[in-house]
């Protein structure tokens, strides 16, 4: 992969669209990574987003836990979800989050463990109501190329 430091005012306006997206304050230098039409962001080292859409890493989530909506999944969904799936309504046990078509939700265990990110295809309150159906779509999880990225021992992620 091809990283390249960004200049101190990509960084800021990379750092300040952060913010805004996610109300996260992040410090650091910002480098960027391009491999296969795919961009990913380092932050101090650490892969932390990824997409034009700045997604946030599971390597991020676990090492700064950022106060981002989540949902939490019965103990049933996690080994499909870890494997890639979408998620599903009915996986879903508990809603914290407004979860509005479109936004990035992290996925937990019920003992809190970040499993993956999603993207909501399905409103809160129509997946509460019917119970069924596709409820996001699985951007990242644990054991993807990305986790696999994270954890490579030149990425100086500590994770």
């Amino acid at each position: 992969m091809q990283r390249h430091f960004l200049s101190e005012k990509e960084s800021k306006k990379v750092l300040e669209e952060i913010k805004k997206k996610y109300n996260i304050d992040v410090k650091g230098k910002v480098e960027i990574g391009k491999e296969k039409k795919k961009i990913y962001y380092f932050i101090d080292g650490l892969l932390s987003f990824f997409s034009e859409e700045l997604i946030p890493t599971l390597c991020f989530i676990k090492k700064y836990n950022p106060p981002l909506p989540y949902v939490v999944v019965d103990e049933g969904a996690v080994k499909h979800i870890v494997n890639g799936a979408d998620l599903f309504a009915p996986g879903i046990v508990e809603y914290n989050c407004d979860c509005k078509e479109g936004d990035i939700v992290v996925v937990k265990t019920k003992t809190g463990i970040p499993i993956a990110v999603i993207k909501v295809v399905m409103n809160k309150e129509k997946a509460m109501t019917e119970k069924r159906g596709k409820f996001g779509i699985n951007l990242h999880y644990l054991t993807d190329e990305i986790w696999d990225m994270c954890n490579e021992r030149g990425s100086n992620s500590n994770v």
